[in-house]
């Protein structure tokens, strides 16, 4: 492979409070602030944390973030674990706090996640939240998402797909998720995913950190965006399928150009594109570990 950095730009959202990383703040806060001054931090996205650790996100934080009007601010996405009302205020009033000029450094929270089971739902999370919000709504891949994603979009919301967990039952079969995939393009929506991205490549891994942990084959974030692109050029569900898969990182050929597979093959500005419109992010609880090993398989070339 070589150099895939023209379409992985903000890719990884930081989930480094979560499982199976579940690190303190204090911890996650000081890694991010690494990865921002690192040099991979082109495929840093987000940090991500609940509403309700906002206050302790702040404390935590105030040494790190950047200050004045030409500062780059630290962008946050809030999981909404409390009343869509108070959340709403509590993301207003941080970011009232955490202006360019502030003090207490330059943040914003512009994103916003939560789970939704109903078109009702999805109508009323949209309505919560202003439009400076990028609003995620996380729906279940099967039986079928069309319904939800449908009104998803209608809304102007993205979409959200968890495609893992720290067991292996929280894996979603491979025709759910190419479903969600397929619904999703058809919809022209956008979605992130979440847990169990870890790797670049789709194989049998570990499902957390602990010593003598279960494995179970999970999803490579390379293999999902691969999928999403190919399904949006128009490629057969079953082609999508074959590319979530996929576990011979070579059978991937990556050039300038683009990207081939088999004898299926698409454009880099195909794959842009598809960044831009269709698969924005996935959050994970590791920024190094996708990296390293997009690293470790040449794929990423100098920043």
């Amino acid at each position: 492979m070589t150099s895939a950095r023209s379409f992985l730009s903000g890719i990884i959202d930081y989930a480094g409070l979560f499982p199976p990383a579940k690190l303190d703040m204090p911890t996650a806060v000081r890694n991010y602030a690494e990865y921002r001054s690192g040099q991979d931090s082109d495929l840093l996205g987000r940090f991500v944390l609940p509403a309700s650790r906002i206050d302790e996100f702040a404390h935590a934080s105030h040494g790190f973030l950047s200050r004045g009007v030409d500062s780059s601010p630290w962008r946050l996405s809030v999981i909404v674990d409390q009343d869509m009302e108070s959340v709403r205020k509590i993301a207003l009033e941080f970011n009232c706090k955490h202006w360019s000029g502030s003090e207490a450094g330059y943040a914003v929270c512009d994103s916003v996640e939560m789970p939704v089971r109903t078109t009702d739902a999805v109508t009323s999370a949209c309505d919560a939240f202003p439009e400076f919000f990028q609003v995620f709504l996380e729906i279940p891949a099967s039986p079928d998402p069309s319904p939800l994603l449908q009104a998803v979009s209608r809304e102007g919301a993205a979409a959200k797909i968890r495609t893992g967990g720290v067991v292996a039952e929280a894996i979603p079969d491979p025709d759910g998720v190419i479903r969600f995939l397929a619904a999703c393009n058809h919809q022209r929506g956008r979605f992130k995913a979440t847990a169990g991205l870890h790797h670049p490549i789709s194989s049998t891994y570990p499902l957390t950190y602990e010593s003598g942990s279960a494995t179970a084959h999970m999803y490579g974030y390379f293999n999902l965006l691969f999928a999403s692109a190919f399904l949006r050029s128009g490629a057969p569900h079953e082609v999508g399928r074959e590319i979530l898969l996929e576990s011979d990182a070579t059978s991937f050929q990556l050039a300038e150009v683009g990207v081939t597979w088999r004898a299926h093959r698409l454009t880099a500005h195909e794959l842009r594109e598809t960044r831009e419109h269709f698969f924005l992010s996935f959050g994970s609880c590791s920024f190094s570990e996708p990296v390293d090993e997009a690293v470790a398989l040449g794929c990423l070339g100098s920043p």
